[in-house]
């Protein structure tokens, strides 16, 4: 294989292709809609980036609420500096660090392949809601299950909050790379049938 032909093998970056403005874009090629962004990627103006604060902003709550939660479980196992405390907090320290980077690898092979662009982690939020309404019926059993979520996936929570930070999100990604093939072959389309195009713009202009 030459070298040329192991560069044209090679995914195009996402930023590499420049998108009409959208009132231009070809009949037929439609703006993919994410999670939580819409199609505010699309300009990546004011809108999209409003958003994307609001999002690690609630992130950021959630995550001072899942430290209250785990420091409580701490304090718990004993005084500060005891050997019950340290063990609890050296267990779940690397717990939480080695389970955030497996989940950051997974939310973002994830993302790039399209797998989070359809809105399935509002599975996610139908679980979280359901702990909730559990730990308010069913006292400390519901309590000791949200204690127990939280020190399991403290990890999964601080992956989110961690890729809602990189510059393009890995669903985002993917959705620019997907548009950009749709406006490749839409062109594509185009060239091998010219006399078509120019009789349907002739029609048109009628």
């Amino acid at each position: 294989m030459t070298s040329s032909e192991t560069a044209s093998s090679r995914p195009t970056p996402y930023n590499a292709v420049r998108f009409p403005p959208r009132a231009e874009l070809p009949r037929g090629v439609v703006i993919p809609v994410l999670p939580a962004l819409g199609t505010t990627w699309y300009e990546r103006g004011i809108s999209y980036w409003a958003r994307r604060t609001g999002v690690l902003l609630v992130l950021i709550a959630v995550v001072a609420i899942y430290v209250a939660i785990i420091s409580g479980v701490v304090r718990a196992a004993g005084p500060p500096g005891s050997p019950g405390f340290l063990t609890v907090l050296t267990v779940e320290a690397v717990f939480t660090l080695v389970s955030g980077v497996l989940m950051v690898r997974h939310f973002w092979r994830a993302g790039v392949s399209g797998q989070l662009a359809n809105g399935k982690p509002g599975k996610n939020r139908g679980v979280g809601g359901g702990l909730g309404l559990l730990a308010a019926s069913a006292g400390p059993v519901g309590a000791f299950l949200i204690v127990a979520s939280a020190v399991l996936t403290a990890g999964g929570i601080l992956a989110v909050a961690v890729l809602w930070l990189v510059p393009a999100l890995p669903a985002e990604q993917y959705a620019r790379r997907q548009l950009a093939e749709a406006l490749r072959q839409n062109r594509q389309a185009h060239s091998e049938h010219p006399v078509a195009n120019q009789r349907s713009k002739h029609h048109g202009s009628h």
